[in-house]
């Protein structure tokens, strides 16, 4: 054989594993869409705060959404812990993960996940002043969708961004479209 053929031979080959590495890529996708989600985060005058979201998952099959709560179950509190310790390294704060907890619900075709997990380092004190942050980490924009940050009762707010759906006393809104990255808040105490 000819290195002219040798040459043909191994394009045809390496375009054969491209195509099929393709081809499988498309054709695995993602098993499930998020069709809500709801976050609530309480933050009070220390650097602890917790984060209580609730996500509706729809799955392809049964299959799939048997093996995502097999994964999930064995894998949700190493899997948060292993994020806000690369969500820290990115934003150049330390986030430690205080406790976790989830339940998952299985409600006919969706998967419901409820998770609360407390966060030591996501307020940060600087001279009176409060602020709730986690650097520019983009949400997701679901039509259904809300995340409520719920300041100490009586908490003054000095500024927030992205500017919220609705403001009401000491609880802020984002809905939807609204939200487009975790909030980065201002505030004092009354």
């Amino acid at each position: 054989m000819n290195s002219k053929s040798a040459l043909y031979i191994l394009i045809f080959v390496v375009l054969f594993f491209l195509i099929v590495d393709v081809i499988t890529l498309f054709m695995r996708g993602q098993n499930f869409t998020v069709e809500y989600y709801d976050s609530d985060i309480y933050v009070d005058y220390s650097s602890v705060a917790t984060i209580t979201t609730t996500s509706g998952l729809l799955f392809k099959t049964e299959k799939k959404k048997s093996e995502y709560i097999e994964a999930y179950k064995q894998t949700s509190a190493e899997t948060f812990k292993k994020y806000f310790s690369e969500i820290s390294k990115e934003i150049g704060k330390t986030i430690d993960v205080v406790d976790f907890k989830s339940q998952v619900n299985d409600k006919d075709d969706l998967l419901e996940i409820v998770e609360v997990v407390t966060l030591r380092g996501l307020v940060k004190d600087n001279n009176s002043t409060y602020e709730l942050d986690m650097g520019k980490i983009t949400m997701n924009q679901l039509q259904n969708s809300n995340l409520k940050v719920h300041l100490p009762e009586g908490a003054v707010l000095e500024s927030v961004e992205p500017t919220p759906t609705k403001v009401l006393d000491s609880l802020i809104l984002w809905k939807g479209q609204d939200i487009k990255f975790f909030p980065k808040i201002l505030f004092k105490r009354g």
